[in-house]
């Protein structure tokens, strides 16, 4: 919805609009069914808010999911704080995906066992955890701070039975718990922006996100390489690996996949303008 509405308000300002926010804000209103004209004139006082101490922040830089400790995300409200990744619009569709991937499944394998790479603030587990039936996800981050956030809100959606967190690098994370080759799906949400293109994202970004969830090294491919050669230890054959990408990043991807050879049915899929997600099935007998 806000990038539909950022997309509103740049057609209604380009059209020459004497008030384009206004405009906007009108469109909004009538989709929301009236809820932003209900809202009382106090309602940032309600919620505990104090609008100079905002700006303040807002002008230093700070988020305002951080601020406000929270960001939609999926049709929920997520918790968020600073040492996780802010949950974003655009990694809805690889969440999509997933949960399309495993109904599939579940139409030959009734059990499905996810394992998530680099949760952050747990939305993709929690996520698919609220919209599928019997799935069990492992759900791993490099950080402890993640992992605090991840688990409260884990707390928050009351599926502590269905998502289990793990800390460690990658699929160390799961040593031991006996994963290996039985995962159905693995689903990562990897670092992909390249170290020297880490300064184009603003100090927003750079300045309050953990860097070890933007930064992928000098090609921006880092992680990508050790989520595809990692993988296939940890999949069942016909189990599926599935991760987001950066825009334009699609054609080298393909080649790592069809470098690495134990995998098939590689797909990719796009947001409506660049190919954002790849998937990939562990080559072998079905299941």
């Amino acid at each position: 919805m806000y990038l539909f509405l950022k997309e509103i308000y740049e057609r209604f300002r380009e059209e020459g609009f004497e008030d384009p926010l206004e405009e906007t804000l009108l469109l909004a209103d009538i989709i929301s069914g009236g809820r932003l004209r209900a809202a009382s004139p106090g309602f940032l006082e309600k919620a505990g808010l104090d609008l100079g101490k905002l700006l303040a922040m807002r002008k230093e830089g700070t988020p305002l999911e951080y601020i406000l400790g929270q960001s939609p995300f999926m049709g929920e409200l997520f918790l968020c704080a600073p040492g996780a990744l802010i949950p974003r619009e655009e990694t809805e569709l690889l969440t999509k995906k997933c949960i399309g991937f495993i109904e599939k499944m579940q139409e030959e394998k009734a059990d499905i066992t996810v394992a998530e790479i680099g949760t952050g603030s747990g939305n993709i587990a929690v996520a698919l955890a609220l919209n599928t039936k019997n799935t069990l996800i492992l759900a791993s981050d490099i950080t402890e701070e993640a992992i605090a956030v991840a688990s409260k809100n884990v707390e928050r959606f009351g599926v502590g039975e269905k998502v289990k967190l793990f800390t460690g690098d990658l699929f160390s994370a799961f040593e031991g718990e006996g994963l290996e080759g039985k995962a159905d799906l693995v689903v990562c949400n990897p670092p992909y922006i390249p170290t020297g293109s880490l300064e184009k994202l603003g100090s927003k970004v750079i300045d309050h996100e953990p860097v070890e969830a933007l930064d992928a090294g000098a090609y921006g491919i880092d992680i990508f390489t050790r989520l595809i050669a990692g993988a296939p230890a940890f999949l069942r054959p016909g189990g599926m690996l599935a991760f987001e990408i950066g825009a334009g990043q699609d054609k080298i991807i393909a080649r790592l996949f069809r470098k690495n050879g134990l995998y098939e049915d590689i797909a990719s899929y796009d947001d409506g303008k660049d190919i954002r997600v790849f998937s990939a099935v562990k080559s072998g007998p079905r299941i």
